[in-house]
């Protein structure tokens, strides 16, 4: 990671190619209906990437999971299966590095972060549970690598199993994106239950739909609306290959097949009046098939409410953006995609501007709190350098609650972070960092506490040591005026506090020159308690030892 005090904590990049000219990666998507592997080989010289494998695979007991909310061990057997015959075909392919990102089915249920935890651990497979949010921003990298001739504004829409997103964005920004619990399985599930088709049903699901959609299109219509809609994933390939058929062109390429409002709507009639006589349809695949009149009609409704008039194909999504984010980090792409390199840096700083909140004061707390985390590791802590970015985000955000109120601001906080979406993170970073800024103040960790029973053990044993690092550094910034400008760590011993013995820890602050610190001073005696109890040391702040550091502190060598 990086060094810098001033700025953001760097991602690591991925651990791609090492000496190799061409390294190998492969990326899974944990869909709902399906999971979807691609194996990619990087072409640095020509910066871009070839797919040199693809293999999918139908998951139906995770369906299940959209209802239940709970991932049964069936469901969990299913999984496990599947993504060992991916990993075995991965790295017979050469993949260096394997990367997993699971969806909506596995989000919304109880165990769902449970479940993949496990499974990662036995396959020895990096999974990462994403929001809706950070879904969409990874589809949308996918479509803008892959579509170099997209200009000016554009929307998207991509129709998965549990959920759909739409975004709409020009090749450096996006200006909206969400995700909708839309997905092609969960209204089958829903509407159409044991593939009972109705016309009262089919009425009902339009209007659902229609209603759904309709903040979303009043608010890209206020973000400069946008010139072309690209669809993405299986429901909108399925329906493009049913039209192109019924065109008579059933050899072109599907990758930027145009599909007109009018031509849609003709298919979908047709789909309809198919279900509502049991009659399967012919070209669409046998688990497709359960699920495409639901998707759609999401894709004919999202198109009229975006006053879309046709929509283009693109055949890259959530799986080619996460091998584009990979390769991002690596600097083993550049393209006209710089701006996307560092996503989970822009998107906490964009979070500290959207709430108004004292940037001066968060950027030198975060300040603070680094220059701790890394004056004390491998002596009161042994968290990896990943930590540092979830500590840097924290300490960023940990006074976004006060645009909700002052009081109590530290719950506010918490909430605002959890449901923030942050992108670029998994779903368990921003629990992590949401509840190390939770307590950065107030009372101590308690199983009473939701930022502190919804935590893993081993997540806890990241945001102890951290909440209690941001506590005291919050501390020492308490007249919002920075006038300790930075802090050396000095100890009377580089081990650990042990029974019978007390590690003395001293913060020796360097003082903007004609100023005090007797608020900062005051401040880290009423909140060291939480630190001196995490790490089983004596804190005290040395005020008048600045002068005489090299001869009385021990400082770290």
């Amino acid at each position: 990671m990086a060094k810098s005090t001033n700025g953001p904590v760097k991602a690591k990049k991925a651990k791609l190619g090492g000496q190799k000219k061409s390294p190998v990666l492969a990326c899974i998507d944990i869909g709902t209906n399906s999971f979807h592997m691609i194996v990619c080989r990087s072409e640095p010289k020509s910066d871009d990437f070839e797919i040199i494998s693809r293999v999918k695979d139908v998951a139906p007991f995770f369906r299940q999971a959209l209802t239940n909310h709970y991932i049964d061990e069936a469901a969990q057997n299913s999984a496990r299966e599947i993504l060992k015959t991916m990993l075995k075909h991965a790295h017979e392919k050469g993949a260096e590095s394997v990367t997993a990102v699971a969806t909506s089915a596995v989000r919304e249920s109880k165990n769902g972060h449970a479940v993949i935890s496990e499974l990662g651990d036995e396959l020895s497979l990096n999974i990462r549970v994403i929001s809706g949010k950070e879904e969409a921003r990874l589809i949308y990298l996918g479509v803008v690598f892959s579509m170099p001739q997209l200009t000016g504004r554009f929307a998207i829409v991509d129709i998965g199993g549990g959920s759909t997103e739409i975004i709409a964005a020009d090749r450096e920004n996006c200006y909206f994106s969400d995700s909708y619990k839309l997905g092609a399985a969960r209204l089958t599930q829903r509407f159409f239950p044991k593939e009972r088709v109705t016309k009262e049903a089919l009425t009902d699901l339009h209007d659902e739909v229609r209603g759904m959609l309709r903040p979303a299109a009043v608010a890209i219509k206020a973000s400069g609306g946008y010139k072309n809609l690209i669809g993405t994933s299986g429901t909108v390939q399925a329906l493009a290959k049913l039209d192109r058929v019924q065109m008579g062109r059933a050899g072109e390429s599907l990758d930027g097949w145009v599909l007109p409002l009018e031509r849609l709507e003709d298919l979908v009639d047709y789909i309809e009046e198919r279900a509502l006589d049991g009659v399967r349809i012919k070209g669409i695949s046998t688990d497709r098939g359960q699920t495409i009149l639901a998707g759609a009609i999401v894709l004919l409704e999202t198109m009229r409410s975006l006053g879309a008039s046709e929509l283009t194909v693109c055949t890259a999504a959530l799986r080619e953006g996460v091998a584009v984010d990979q390769l991002l980090q690596a600097d083993l792409i550049h393209k006209d995609m710089k701006s996307h390199k560092d996503p989970r840096a822009k998107s906490v700083l964009e979070m500290l501007e959207r709430y108004n909140t004292n940037v001066e004061h968060a950027v030198h707390v975060a300040k603070l709190a680094c220059s701790i985390f890394r004056q004390t590791k491998e002596i009161l802590h042994d968290l990896p350098d990943d930590s540092e970015h979830l500590l840097w985000s924290a300490a960023m955000l940990h006074d976004i609650g006060t645009f909700i109120s002052r009081k109590g601001h530290h719950k506010h906080s918490y909430y605002l972070i959890l449901h923030s979406g942050l992108l670029g993170h998994s779903e368990e970073e921003v629990g992590i960092i949401a509840s190390i800024a939770r307590y950065h103040r107030g009372t101590f960790p308690s199983v009473e506490h939701e930022a502190w029973y919804r935590l893993d053990e081993s997540d806890k044993n990241i945001v102890k040591p951290l909440a209690a690092i941001l506590r005291i550094s919050e501390a020492l910034d308490r007249s919002h005026r920075g006038v300790i400008e930075d802090v050396q760590v000095a100890m009377s011993s580089f081990k650990k506090a042990k029974a019978g013995q007390i590690t003395t820890v001293s913060l020796v602050p360097q003082l903007k020159d004609g100023t005090n610190c007797l608020a900062e001073s005051w401040a880290l005696g009423e909140k060291k308690d939480f630190f001196e109890e995490v790490f089983e040391v004596n804190l005290d702040l040395l005020v008048e030892a600045k002068q005489k550091l090299k001869s009385t502190a021990r400082a770290r060598t």
